[in-house]
């Protein structure tokens, strides 16, 4: 608050006291205006934001995960005792504070690994959240926008130029979660030739279009267990086809919400997703800003 003299001061909550902050007393506030935002900055933003992904990817190194092609496959039953020591795992999120002396919160710790086994992909992940998988799905096809989820973005074509900036064949991305204890499994195809019917997703400011999407919860197994969670899904559901030697452009990641409405997408490589108020933003694909798999 700001006396009448001018001073300003602040209620410190921490430790019960009066604070006063020098050099706030120039403020003034500035006249009403109106700021127009068309279109055209809004996309001049959100490539900004490809943009500086694409940067902090080049200085740090574009993420590189190595998937083992395993002879014994992992079961999917929520424990990852299964999943060796020399497991490459990708960092998701490590975000966070020390915690008050007093408080249990720990920062965030999540991470995934993948592998190929008996003709299906396997997926793990970390993320110390029991409750993450709450969703009302009330749109089947956008659970994205409607509560947690575990998602992974995968190139299927290994003959793709790795620096494609926009979608080809192959291109997809599969969301599970959970809707009314029941299982949840969507996988979006970006690119299908011969599509008529592209489905739309939109916002006031643009619409961007997704080939094909498809309703999988049949082909996905699904099991969880303290937090720690993992999929299946056939090869040939994906049209994946890994072998040695194999690089793929991919990425891993969860959706945080509070059961009806996402709050958070965090991602192993792409950072670029802090947008949780724009659907077209949080159905598209960016191969681009994805990480690497290589299949051993």
């Amino acid at each position: 608050t700001q006396t009448p003299d001018g001073k300003i001061f602040m209620v410190d909550g921490g430790r019960t006291s009066l604070v006063r902050i020098d050099g706030l007393e120039t403020l003034r506030r500035i006249p009403e205006q109106i700021i127009n935002v068309t279109s055209k900055d809004l996309d001049q933003a959100r490539d900004w934001f490809a943009r500086a992904e694409i940067a902090r990817q080049k200085a740090r190194g574009t993420g590189m995960l190595n998937v083992p092609i395993r002879k014994r496959a992992p079961a999917v039953d929520g424990s990852l005792d299964d999943w060796p020591a020399t497991t490459d795992w990708a960092t998701i999120d490590r975000r966070g504070t020390k915690a008050n002396f007093n408080s249990n919160s720990k920062p965030y710790d999540v991470s995934a690994a993948v592998a190929v086994s008996g003709g299906k992909l396997f997926i793990a992940w970390r993320t110390g959240d029991k409750e993450l998988l709450k969703n009302t799905g009330e749109v089947a096809n956008a659970a994205f926008k409607t509560g947690g989820a575990l998602d992974v973005m995968i190139g299927a074509s290994a003959s793709a130029d790795p620096k494609r900036t926009r979608c080809v064949e192959g291109d997809q991305r599969l969301l599970v979660t959970m809707v009314k204890g029941k299982k949840l499994a969507v996988l979006y195809r970006a690119v299908t030739p011969g599509t008529k019917e592209p489905v739309p997703f939109s916002s006031p400011w643009r619409t961007i279009t997704i080939d094909r999407v498809q309703d999988i919860s049949d082909r996905v197994e699904l099991a969880g267990a303290d937090g720690d969670y993992e999929i299946s899904v056939p090869l040939e559901v994906l049209g994946l086809k890994p072998a040695t030697g194999v690089k793929l452009k991919a990425d891993v990641g969860i959706l945080r919400g509070n059961g009806f409405q996402t709050l958070q997408r965090v991602y192993w490589n792409n950072k670029a997703t802090a947008i949780t108020a724009d659907v077209p933003s949080e159905a598209e694909l960016t191969p681009t800003l994805w990480g690497t798999w290589q299949f051993k």
